[in-house]
């Protein structure tokens, strides 16, 4: 069962205006999106917004908000919170978790999904137990990932972070 989260004004706000640095950054920088996903303009900027909400929605509900946006510039080797917390945040709630390929075994990825202001944190998994050939799918063609149902991850309130 998935935990609907609802965010404070303030929490909104700062994860708007995280969203946003990151865009400029990235922009300023010319990094390109991972996975071949958009890296610039309104559709990059929609995908660091709902991730910078997705990470604020985790860090809250787990007491973690201090570890919050740690990273100023993109980094694949560091992880969203610590203990190894990758939040992965969707626009749809229908959505599975996506793991790309190169990802660590060892983190622990959190599926968020938020739609029509929304917001469920629906569970958890290691990235070795992502990346099973059973999982593996390129729905979006070209872009070819692990694909994982909602209904194989882990209830959030079992997810050992430390605080």
């Amino acid at each position: 069962m998935p935990i609907n989260f609802t965010f404070s004004e303030q929490e909104r706000q700062e994860a708007m205006e995280e969203g946003m640095r990151r865009q400029s950054v990235n922009e300023a920088k010319g990094l390109r999106g991972r996975n071949r996903g958009a890296w610039r303009g309104n559709k990059a900027l929609e995908i660091h917004l709902l991730g910078a909400a997705g990470e604020m929605a985790v860090a809250s509900h787990l007491g973690l908000k201090d570890f919050l946006y740690q990273e100023r510039e993109a980094n694949r080797k560091s992880s969203d919170l610590p203990g190894k917390i990758d939040v992965k945040t969707r626009s749809k709630h229908k959505y599975d978790l996506i793991v790309q390929k190169n990802e660590d075994p060892e983190k622990r990825f959190v599926l968020v999904t938020i739609e029509n202001k929304t917001t469920l944190i629906h569970g958890w998994c290691y990235g070795r137990e992502a990346m099973g050939e059973k999982y593996w799918a390129d729905p979006a063609r070209g872009r070819p990932a692990y694909f994982v149902p909602k209904e194989v991850l882990r209830p959030l309130d079992t997810l050992d972070h430390g605080s």
